[in-house]
């Protein structure tokens, strides 16, 4: 895994959708989780890449017209566990979806937001390690969600928290997690650039609202890995119907690309920080 950063990415100081089935995670643990806003209110999750760029799903930068937000629309919070205690929004100045993501679809379910201000480095704020292309499936590995969304699949029993909640999933086979889904009647067909986790016999998941956020898995002792964003799924925490998720291994290549393609036109040059590489 590398750092699109030009700091050391991935280290949860704290060490230790609303998400369903979770709990709340500690002050700064993790550092990356960031929450997007539209209309003054929490609308999605995302991932903290860099000083200037997070990374989130292609639908939640789609307005109900089937075409995509403008930068003024959105705005995100960074660097807070509690966002009700944020002091204020970074303005966002740039979205690039997937090129080959469609609003209502649910391939290519990624996209980059670009603050308009640099962000500062903070035990709260931190950027998040990335998989390189080559990653293998983690079929099988013990990953963490997490998200400000809904606590419950109907929204009149469960609320949407203001602390950051964290629940413990498993990441299931495509073909395990499609033979689920047929068994329970769905037409959910995941594909290879998509990947499941959840359990079996439901339970815990994420769920409304925590679309964008972090699928993460931990790489050793210290580092933390996002391998999946939140994307889509039949209903929250049912049983064999675990949580879809984007595999960010896939889009690794066009996240540095895309970088790297906005550093050209402002006449910077940017490299991945191969000193956080780990294989």
């Amino acid at each position: 895994m590398f750092s699109v950063a030009d700091v050391e990415c991935g280290i949860d100081v704290a060490r230790s959708g609303r998400i369903v089935g979770g709990i709340d995670s500690l002050p700064s643990e993790f550092p990356w989780a960031a929450s997007v806003w539209r209309q003054g209110a929490h609308q999605c999750g995302a991932t903290v890449l860099s000083d200037r760029w997070l990374l989130t799903a292609g639908h939640c930068v789609c307005s109900v017209f089937d075409d995509f937000y403008k930068s003024k629309q959105l705005s995100v919070v960074v660097g807070y566990t509690d966002i009700s205690t944020k002091d204020e929004n970074e303005a966002v100045s740039k979205i690039i979806p997937h090129p080959d993501y469609k609003c209502n679809r649910k391939s290519n379910d990624v996209a980059l937001l670009k603050t308009a201000r640099q962000l500062r480095w903070s035990t709260g704020l931190q950027p998040a390690c990335l998989p390189n292309s080559q990653t293998q499936d983690f079929s099988g590995t013990s990953a963490t969600v997490a998200g400000w969304g809904f606590t419950n699949e109907d929204r009149a029993k469960g609320d949407r928290p203001n602390v950051l909640q964290k629940t413990e999933v498993v990441v299931v086979t495509n073909d395990e997690c499609n033979t689920w889904y047929k068994s329970q009647g769905s037409k959910v067909k995941v594909i290879p650039t998509q990947m499941c986790a959840g359990h079996e016999v439901g339970g815990r998941d994420s769920c409304w609202a925590d679309s964008g956020g972090p699928l993460m898995i931990r790489d050793d002792r210290r580092h933390v890995m996002v391998v999946g964003v939140v994307s889509t799924g039949s209903g929250c925490a049912r049983p064999k119907m675990p949580g879809v998720y984007t595999r960010i291994s896939r889009y690794t290549d066009w996240i540095i690309q895309s970088v790297n393609n906005d550093k050209a036109r402002t006449g910077l040059n940017w490299y991945p920080n191969f000193s956080s590489f780990f294989g």
